[in-house]
């Protein structure tokens, strides 16, 4: 058995509701998340094997306006930044994608855990990645689900469903969207543990350092196949 982690990331001002999976069940928790601690503290101590994060993990190559991994897996940040200068005058989802962006470049230049397709960091906590809970939901089901905006509980109830109807529990109450965002986001650790190379959904580029910058560009979005 390994402990995986999925994480819906909000904002450095605003809570991040964290998933915790191991052997088919769930174990709710929340963070808040900063460039100091990235990463949400362990149960018992020990860090997972792999940990999904609802968030950018970097900006687009230079010159470009979106990541090709956005744009194959529909997600909403289509149109991102292309600096930090630029980022600090962003409007479209600042807080969102501000903290996805630092909080994978603090776990890459504190070597604090590996980064999917980046060189693998010895002794780090395991390997984070980014994925999309919408498309891991498509890729796995092939459905639409109801807006988690205008039907909350309809969102709760079309996924929470269908995870369970696939043999998974949680102790918690799941009563949040973002409670069900995380578990999707540990689904998508849960392929990285089992497959063989990236997961079949995977979508994007590898991700690349910009020192410079200080940010990540381009990367995956990951999803186990359809």
């Amino acid at each position: 058995m390994s402990l995986l982690c999925g994480i819906d990331l909000g904002s450095f001002r605003t809570p991040s509701y964290v998933a915790w999976l191991e052997d088919g069940q769930f174990v709710l928790d929340e963070y808040l998340a900063s460039p100091e601690r990235p990463l949400p503290p362990s149960p018992g101590g020990w860090p997972p094997a792999f940990t999904g994060v609802d968030a950018p993990q970097g900006l687009p190559r230079p010159g470009e306006r979106s990541r090709q991994a956005d744009l194959q897996a529909n997600a909403p940040t289509k149109v991102l930044p292309r600096s930090r200068a630029e980022l600090g005058e962003w409007r479209l989802y600042r807080p969102f994608v501000e903290a996805g962006v630092e909080l994978f470049w603090s776990i890459h230049e504190r070597e604090l855990a590996s980064i999917l397709g980046l060189v693998p960091v010895p002794d780090g906590e395991g390997t984070v990645f980014e994925t999309y809970p919408r498309y891991t939901l498509l890729q796995l089901w092939g459905e639409r689900p109801p807006s988690k905006r205008k039907d909350p509980a309809a969102y709760i109830d079309f996924v929470w469903t269908r995870l369970r109807d696939a043999g998974y529990g949680c102790d918690g109450a799941v009563t949040r969207p973002d409670h069900v965002d995380a578990m999707l986001c540990a689904l998508a650790a849960e392929a990285c543990l089992h497959a063989d190379g990236l997961p079949a959904g995977t979508v994007g580029l590898p991700p690349t350092a910009d020192p410079r910058e200080r940010v990540l560009r381009e990367g995956f979005i990951v999803a186990p196949g359809a």
